[in-house]
């Protein structure tokens, strides 16, 4: 009898400690492939080590190679206009975050905006339906709600910094969360919103996409 009982015991105790393995590993989020805080969406985004952070233009992170720096604090603080190599296109104020949406879908899209005028704000126009045009910008409106955001979408937040607008681009989509990457919100570049079906929170207006052929 006692070789039975014995047994039965280590049997028991091997499975709470299964249990409890299994319990620790969930919350740790050992199953989930998504990001699930500011600090791993940061490693996605190759960020740079925020205490080296002082001065105009260091560079805060990436997306698709294209660079996101630091602007010491308000507008044309780090200098004028950032054209294209070319010179042929203006990106905008250096580093705004217009001049980032801007140079991203320059230099990774391969498309021109014709209008390279109006504060972050602008980019969004209430009054155009989603899913047609927005022909200053040469890309389809969505109301936020109307539509799944995806990655390389253009965001604008219409009613951040006093009116003038906050733009970011979409770096990831999960079933939870929007994440983005700015410019001009300190020394950091990356953020997660929340995504209520296909509401995206934080206050966003709604966003713009390059349809691809």
């Amino acid at each position: 009898m006692l070789p039975f009982f014995k047994n039965k015991f280590l049997g028991v105790i091997l499975i709470c400690l299964s249990l409890f393995a299994i319990y620790f590993l969930i919350q740790q989020n050992f199953f989930s492939n998504s990001p699930t805080s500011s600090a791993e969406i940061k490693n996605t985004l190759a960020q740079s080590d925020a205490l080296s952070i002082e001065n105009c233009g260091d560079s805060l992170g990436s997306f698709n190679d294209v660079t996101a720096y630091y602007n010491a604090g308000g507008i044309n603080s780090c200098g004028n206009r950032h054209w294209s190599s070319d010179s042929s296109y203006s990106y905008g104020f250096k580093w705004q975050c217009v001049e980032y949406v801007r140079r991203y879908y320059y230099d990774y899209l391969n498309h021109k905006m014709p209008d390279r005028w109006g504060n972050a704000s602008d980019y969004f126009r209430a009054n155009i339906p989603s899913g047609s045009m927005n022909t200053e910008r040469d890309l389809v409106q969505y109301h936020n709600g109307n539509m799944r955001p995806q990655v390389n979408d253009l965001l604008v937040f219409q009613y951040m910094a006093g009116g003038l607008g906050h733009v970011s681009i979409v770096t990831n989509v999960t079933d939870s969360t929007v994440s983005t990457i700015a410019q001009n919100i300190g020394k950091d570049c990356a953020n997660i919103r929340s995504l209520d079906e296909n509401k995206i929170g934080g206050g966003c207006s709604g966003f713009l996409r390059l349809l691809i052929p």
